[in-house]
């Protein structure tokens, strides 16, 4: 330690020896750098992998640059200290974290009246080493460190309040002085909840202003938040602080609520009487989404109760109570529920406090939410619905809860998905078996230009697992479906061409059917107006023609028929009477007299009566045993009949009807009725 190398050569049996730290020589050498001792030891075989009781070698101290100045004021030992000023020890010289004696001293371990000995040292140095080296200054006081330290903040830190008086009692001290974390001592102090600490700084700061750090957050932010209320109340009690909001736009009072500072809280309620307890950020969030969100039910009720809004909105429409389904705090959202909180109101995006338990797969806050009447098909402005924000997932206790109070599993959403799309592009196995079990639909596609199924998603996301289980339970990829569809719409397409061309030729047919009709209906029609103008003209004809002339036509009509029937009766009777024998009979003789008689009759009968009549009876006249000669007059009747009524048509159908029904009753002879289109019709 002190060079004395002549000294050195003269021991080299005590080269490891170890002192009660278990150091060895060498070590000091490293700690009081003095190279020249140490080559000297080394030569002579001293170790280097000697380590002491901290376990530390020389080369663990040589990486730290710490010199013995370092070690004596760390621990405290002021007359070590006196000694290494007085041989010209350099003070200012940083280790390998950049820390000076003074940071160590300031952080030591063993808080005594000793550290201010060491401290006034330091500030006294002049008189023992008045060069300008190692006199103390404002630099020294201010020094920081690798991370930005002072040796105020290491003080601060350690929570004492001596080192920190001393420290600040020089007017060179910067009490604001901002570490890498921008962080300044009163920020520490607040944190660690050093309330006299805080009061002294509030009192040493001389520029009236009150520090932030990079967040725009104040030492009463971070006094906030650790919930001491004792630092919270000096800070207030200070002219010169106010609760000022961070680069968020949040205040203490926030940070307070959503760190469940109920004491904070209950402080600054009082003593700042005026404070709006629904102040809200730059997002619109106020301190009761911020104890919503961290799930501090005490402070949820304890806002509540000093009015706070329970529905109040950010700027993404949440309330309170989404945060708190976000995060899953059941006893919160009771709490909220209790205290009037919609549960039916939606954010900007449609989600309503439903979609955000099933996001974080809370199953039994989505129960209590369906309980208190949200629907589970409810859908969002993408139409996803609960079920599948817990598909999404793979939160299978969620999943059956939702599909237990008949959440559908076959909702799609504005692109086609369903729950099923999710659960199989994610690889959830369970949750794929899950919706098959409650009747999911396995084919739907999307609504997008790849028209994908959820077997394709699984195929896409290499899950053959999940692709396996799919195939047997019917699941078909697109393009499966798209042949299926090919060939239904070929089968279609021909059954339609058929179709059509049946309908063609229906349609033709019909028309060709309803011409015809149309036609015939028109013949008829205009054979009606024939027939009624010949009416007419008939009827005319007949009223103009004079007495006389009807008479003779009458009697020319008669004539007509008298000469057919003399001419059949006689011709007939020719025929009859020269198909017997010479040898005739008695009988036959009456017989053949008895119809002689009776077409004398009848020519009479005709002559003085209707023509129709005297045929009737004519017919009527004729013997049932007249044989032959009965039939060949009939027949040949007949074919007069025929002439007869080409000249008269008028008379047709009552002259036949006369004819057969008199032969039908007289005779009864079924064999002689002459055939023909009106005996057809009778």
């Amino acid at each position: 330690v002190n060079g004395d190398k002549n000294s050195l050569l003269k021991l080299p049996s005590l080269r490891d020896h170890e002192d009660q730290f278990g150091r060895t020589p060498l070590m000091y050498c490293v700690l009081a750098d003095r190279l020249d001792c140490a080559e000297i030891l080394l030569k002579t075989g001293a170790s280097v992998n000697k380590a002491d009781h901290s376990h530390r070698t020389a080369l663990h101290l040589a990486a730290q640059k710490q010199t013995a100045l370092h070690w004596s004021a760390f621990y405290n030992r002021p007359e070590h200290v006196r000694l290494l000023i007085k041989h010209d020890s350099n003070i200012g010289i940083p280790d390998s974290e950049g820390k000076i004696p003074l940071h160590w001293a300031a952080h030591s371990q063993e808080p005594s009246a000793t550290q201010t000995i060491i401290f006034h040292m330091y500030l006294v140095v002049h008189d023992l080493a008045p060069s300008l080296e190692t006199a103390p200054t404002e630099s020294l006081l201010n020094w920081q460190d690798f991370e930005g330290r002072t040796p105020l903040h290491f003080a601060v830190a350690d929570g004492n309040e001596t080192v920190v008086e001393v420290l600040t009692s020089y007017e060179g001290c910067n009490v604001t002085a901002y570490d890498n974390l921008f962080r300044t001592p009163l920020h520490w102090a607040a944190l660690l909840g050093h309330a006299k600490i805080v009061h002294l700084l509030l009192e040493r700061n001389t520029s009236g202003t009150i520090p932030s750090d990079s967040q725009g957050a104040t030492p009463l932010h971070y006094g906030a938040q650790s919930n001491n209320a004792e630092t919270v109340g000096v800070f207030l009690s200070h002219p010169t602080v106010k609760d000022e909001p961070d680069l968020e736009g949040r205040t203490a009072f926030m940070w307070a609520a959503g760190k469940g500072s109920n004491d904070v809280i209950s402080t600054m309620l009082a003593l700042t009487p005026h404070l709006d307890i629904n102040m809200a950020d730059k997002y619109g969030g106020t301190a009761l989404h911020a104890a919503s969100l961290s799930g501090h039910v005490s402070t949820v009720r304890l806002l509540l109760e000093r009015g706070a809004m329970v529905d109040s909105l950010d700027v993404m429409k949440h309330t309170p109570l989404f945060r708190a389904c976000e995060m899953g705090h059941k006893d919160v959202i009771l709490t909220l529920i209790k205290g009037s909180g919609r549960v039916d109101l939606v954010d900007v995006d449609g989600h309503t406090a439903l979609h955000w338990a099933a996001l974080g797969g809370n199953a039994e806050i989505c129960q209590i939410l369906m309980e208190n009447g949200i629907s589970p098909n409810v859908q969002d402005h993408a139409g996803r619905t609960p079920l599948q924000c817990a598909a999404y997932g793979g939160y299978i206790t969620c999943m059956a809860v939702l599909m237990e109070n008949n959440a559908d599993p076959n909702i799609q959403d504005k692109e086609g998905r369903t729950a099923l799309h999710w659960s199989c592009n994610n690889g959830y196995l369970d949750a794929v078996k899950l919706l098959l079990g409650y009747s999911a639909f396995p084919n739907h596609m999307e609504h997008t230009e790849e028209r994908y199924t959820p077997l394709d998603y699984a195929l896409l996301g290499g899950h053959s697992e999940v692709t396996q289980f799919m195939l047997e339970h019917g699941a078909l990829s697109i393009a499966a479906i798209q042949d299926i569809a090919a060939a239904t719409i070929q089968a279609v397409y021909k059954g339609y061409t058929v179709r059509k061309a049946f309908r063609e030729r229906k349609q033709l047919l019909m028309r060709h059917e309803q011409l015809r009709k149309d036609a015939a209906k028109k013949r008829e029609e205009e054979q009606r107006k024939r027939d009624a103008v010949q009416r007419v003209v008939s009827t005319a004809s007949e009223k103009r023609l004079p007495p006389l002339v009807r008479a003779e036509s009458e009697k020319t009509e008669k004539s007509s028929l008298v000469h057919i029937i003399e001419d059949l009766s006689l011709n007939d009777f020719a025929e009859e009477t020269t198909k017997s024998p010479s040898d005739k009979s008695e009988h036959a003789k009456n017989r053949e007299e008895r119809l002689k008689g009776t077409l004398q009759n009848t020519l009479v009968y005709c002559r003085s009566n209707s023509m129709i009549t005297g045929i009737m009876h004519f017919v009527a006249l004729i013997p049932s045993d007249a044989g032959n000669l009965q039939l060949h007059i009939r027949l040949r009747l007949k074919l007069h009949y025929v002439t007869f009524l080409e000249e008269s048509p008028q008379l047709s159908l009552s002259l036949e009807c006369s004819i057969m029904a008199l032969t039908l009753s007289l005779h009864g002879d079924k064999q002689v009725m002459p055939s023909g289109p009106v005996t057809n019709q009778i």
